[in-house]
């Protein structure tokens, strides 16, 4: 089927049946249950409390991102450029010295390698585009 027209441009919701009073939506953008999912998958801005809350897994919680300091990162950074992978005695080694966890070091090194081939294919495609 066919989505219906969008109301305010702000809004991004298309016109249905009313929202829910304190969904910080104007009621003359309300979103059918129906639509809540394709809306979602579609990128539409939809207010958090128009949708139902996905439910938490059991165990343990999310960890909160790390921040890292500037010392922190040019030290890692000099580390990944003397070498991609670190392991077992090293990694805790750099941990330590920089008040990490292991769990931190190596996550970051996996973090930095995904960027590293991302910058690597991109240099290899303007290389080609360059020659051809």
């Amino acid at each position: 089927p066919l989505l219906p027209p969008l109301c305010a441009p702000s809004c991004g919701v298309p016109p249905g049946s009313g929202v829910p009073s304190g969904c910080g939506i104007p009621p003359s953008c309300g979103v059918p249950p129906a639509w809540a999912a394709r809306l979602g998958a579609t990128g539409f801005w939809i207010s958090k409390c128009c949708l139902p809350l996905p439910q938490a897994k059991p165990g343990r919680a999310k960890r909160a991102r790390t921040i890292f300091s500037s010392e922190q990162l040019a030290r890692l950074e000099q580390e990944f450029s003397r070498q991609r992978y670190l392991v077992g005695q090293e990694r805790g080694v750099l941990a330590a010295s920089l008040r990490l966890t292991e769990e931190q070091v190596k996550v970051w090194f996996q973090n930095r390698r995904i960027k590293w081939r991302k910058q690597s294919l991109e240099q290899q495609q303007a290389k080609l585009a360059k020659m051809g």
